[in-house]
């Protein structure tokens, strides 16, 4: 048995069972860890003596906990007692807080290994962290969740933390060939995680299988765990969204979303074109006013202390032009993001979810960028639930994802129905 190949879900069933031990995973997935990460760069902090030492101790200490003895790696920008937190950033290289965030503290509390912190990019921004591709290394992993998605999707850990505020789940998940999902806007709590825009960022999981998203969800929401009960293809009405952005899609990647809609069609769904309402454009902008005028004053100790070790992007772009958008400029992008959100759930009353890109094209053959999220700010904006799935492969050997859509607040049942368009199409 392959224990690095292993789901959380199979990991703490098979420790339960008293078939491995925490302590054996932990070796397992150690070595992995040591054999690729020279390539991959997925960890920013990983001490692996205290990482056995506290698989031991789990061992020594059964527990009733959904996910004893599951290793979980955990973003750089989310607070933890006995690691560092640097938020990618050199001016928080000696950062340790005392407590752990509650994310953290409730998969400790339901058993599990927090195994080291994940690269990040600075501040969850643009700045893309050290990580690679592990499908190629001189491709960019996406950001800004790089190492949760590169650690997951090569092996290095079953799950682990991701955020977005942009796209920084779904687009590493595409990138990386992981599922990213990002959960409905503040289902899972986002104390201890550094904001960058706190309006939008949501915390969420990268994993390798559905099963294991059902099983982190309870653990984050503390509710009794509820296994996907996979939705009845033929029963689903599915909406194929391009975007204003369709443009901005490669070729490739506009022919996985085509091909993903006559699919599942065949497969007995209802499938039919979906159009966004009006008023897209007034809401992105409304989107970049908050944002700006949120990533702005949170780093403003950063800023007035620390300017020359902020990225020039971070020091000449983003802080100075976030702060000359006003309180007033502010409070209407707030209004015309919640006016949207609005609209947007009346016209998605009549379809279960919808298709959509997860980025525009495989990852770039650039590791200093983390690339564009035309395909992704929307859906973060509008506070629904959102998951990439790792379906297809480009022209360059690279995974392209299917992004799916659902209702806010509905995740159960976005999770019954993205593991149907997910089986139909696998």
């Amino acid at each position: 048995m392959d224990l690095t190949k292993l789901s959380a879900t199979e990991i703490a069933a098979a420790i339960e069972a008293g078939d491995t031990t925490c302590e054996a995973v932990t070796c397992a997935l150690l070595d992995q860890i040591r054999a690729r990460e020279p390539m991959v760069d997925a960890w920013e902090y990983l001490d692996p003596d205290a990482a056995l030492a506290a698989a031991k101790a789990l061992d020594a200490s059964p527990s009733k906990g959904l996910i004893h003895g599951v290793p979980i790696g955990v973003k750089d920008i989310i607070d933890t007692h006995d690691m560092p937190t640097t938020h990618g950033s050199p001016i928080h290289k000696q950062n340790q807080t005392c407590t752990d965030a509650p994310c953290v503290a409730l998969v400790r509390g339901a058993g599990a290994l927090a195994l080291g912190k994940t690269v990040t990019s600075e501040f969850a921004a643009q700045r893309a962290g050290k990580t690679k591709n592990p499908h190629n290394p001189n491709h960019s992993p996406a950001g800004s969740s790089s190492g949760s998605a590169a650690a997951v999707a090569d092996y290095m850990v079953p799950v682990a933390f991701g955020t977005q505020t942009g796209g920084s789940i779904v687009r590493p998940g595409a990138f990386c060939g992981c599922i990213g999902y990002k959960p409905t806007y503040g289902d899972y709590n986002p104390l201890g995680v550094h904001d960058n825009t706190r309006s939008v960022d949501t915390l969420g999981m990268m994993s390798r299988t559905m099963e294991d998203q059902a099983l982190l969800r309870a653990v984050l929401t503390h509710q009794p765990y509820r296994p996907i009960e996979t939705a009845t293809i033929g029963d689903l009405r599915i909406g194929v969204c391009r975007t204003p952005n369709w443009h901005l899609a490669d070729e490739p990647t506009k022919e996985c979303l085509l091909k993903a809609a006559k699919d599942l069609s065949t497969a007995g769904a209802t499938v039919e074109d979906f159009d966004l309402p009006e008023g897209f454009e007034a809401a992105m902008e409304g989107f970049d006013a908050v944002s700006g005028y949120e990533i702005s004053r949170t780093l403003a100790y950063e800023w007035f202390n620390y300017p020359d070790q902020l990225s020039d992007n971070m020091r000449l772009n983003r802080v100075p032009n976030g702060l000359k958008v006003s309180p007033t400029e502010y409070q209407a992008g707030l209004a015309a993001l919640g006016d949207y959100r609005r609209r947007y759930a009346a016209s998605l009353e009549d379809w279960d979810v919808l298709i959509t890109p997860s980025a525009p094209g495989e990852a770039p053959a650039d590791v200093t960028t983390i690339g564009e999220p035309p395909f992704n700010r929307i859906w973060t904006g509008l506070y629904g639930p959102a998951i990439n799935l790792p379906l297809y492969t480009g022209p360059q050997n690279l995974p392209i994802g299917l992004q799916v859509i659902g209702h806010s607040g509905q995740d159960d049942r976005f999770l019954d129905a993205a593991d149907a368009v997910y089986r139909a199409l696998r």
